[in-house]
């Protein structure tokens, strides 16, 4: 990281680090919500693939460093409909 006065900036080839960390408390977080919290944090770090997700993570992170934040938003939900059941969400169609 970059310091600069009130912020930091973050480049492109930094993230992975950062992305295992948040994994790590995600995981934590949504042991509780999953299925109402039937899976422990060590079952479902059994179930995520850590690299797919950090891929994926990288990828959209990716995105802010190629769009302006004009088009920023666009971009993401054009990518988000790439993901795993995005179609369905594009379309209202997730069944809850």
């Amino acid at each position: 990281m970059q310091p600069n006065n009130t912020s930091y900036y973050i480049k492109e080839n930094e993230w992975d680090e950062m992305l295992e960390v948040a994994i790590e408390c995600a995981i934590g977080d949504a042991s509780v919500e999953v299925e109402n919290g039937v899976y422990s944090p060590f079952q479902l770090e059994e179930m995520v693939d850590k690299n797919s997700v950090i891929t994926t993570a990288n990828s959209f992170l990716a995105l802010t460093y190629a769009y302006s934040t004009k088009d920023l938003l666009a971009v993401i939900d054009d990518n988000l409909t790439l993901l795993p059941g995005g179609e369905d969400w594009k379309f209202g169609s997730i069944n809850k």
